[in-house]
């Protein structure tokens, strides 16, 4: 009978032979945890992000928590501001990348046009009010004197990990939120996930601020503000809490507010 069982047949005894012998034991090999993206780049690979409708390089910085500075060089994007839908962006430090330096205190806002609290444009060293001559000093390269984004009490402390970045404050729905210091409006808009309605600030090459869950916003990109600006209003949270959620971000990590931010 074994002789006419053919090909089809021996391949279905081997089959059940193997599943009747025990797993080879493979050997167990404990491995240091590292960063995936460093492991990546280590074996000639690189992690890449493809630009979708509605992304910014600030906005893919921001997710991948990257200092946009360092994210354009990687690329050798000169222009931050214009991106291409489809255009491929590595999220990992090339091997062979050598920096160019240390990324300046100095603001953005030298020398461009900055909005007030009261929505006026007023340009570095033109005639002005006494708190808009201090903003100036801070905006032309001073160092950065953070405020409150908005009153109320903190619900949310920071903690080192990728769940809370930031502090969220309690206020009420369509409590005014406003800009934590003088800068750049980078980024507006609702396509990060888990941020609602955000906007993001540039305060200088290291330095930027964002605040999360807004019910309204009422700023652009690209332009220039003053601290105290009203940029949005406070909305629901992921908890569906009426909070504001702020981050402070030095070089693309995450810091803790409370250390910046003025005791009250």
């Amino acid at each position: 009978m074994t002789k006419f069982l053919g090909l089809g047949g021996l391949i279905l005894l081997l089959s059940a032979g193997w599943s009747c012998s025990p797993p080879p034991k493979v050997p167990v090999i404990e491995r240091a945890t590292i960063d995936p993206r460093i492991a990546t780049e280590k074996i000639g690979g690189s992690v890449i992000r493809i630009v979708q409708a509605g992304d910014t390089m600030h906005g893919i910085a921001f997710a991948s928590g990257l200092n946009v500075n360092q994210l354009a060089a990687w690329n050798n994007v000169k222009d931050t501001s214009k991106l291409r839908v489809g255009q491929r962006i590595r999220l990992t430090k090339p091997l062979d990348f050598v920096e160019s330096g240390r990324a300046s205190d100095r603001s953005v806002a030298t020398n461009k046009t900055l909005k007030t609290s009261a929505g006026k444009s007023i340009k570095p060293g033109a005639t002005s009010s006494s708190q808009s001559q201090r903003a100036t000093a801070r905006a032309t390269g001073g160092s950065l004197s953070w405020v409150w984004p908005t009153s109320g009490k903190v619900i949310g402390r920071f903690a080192s990990s990728q769940t809370q970045q930031g502090i969220d404050i309690q206020g009420e729905v369509g409590q005014p939120v406003v800009a934590s210091e003088a800068g750049e409006v980078v980024y507006v808009g609702s396509g990060l996930k888990g941020y609602g309605n955000l906007v993001i600030i540039k305060h200088n090459e290291r330095f930027l601020s964002a605040y999360a869950h807004n019910q309204e916003t009422f700023v652009g990109e690209g332009e220039m503000i003053y601290a105290r600006t009203k940029i949005g209003s406070i909305g629901l949270d992921k908890q569906r809490r009426n909070a504001l959620h702020f981050q402070i971000r030095r070089d693309g990590t995450p810091v803790n507010p409370l250390a910046y931010l003025p005791k009250r």
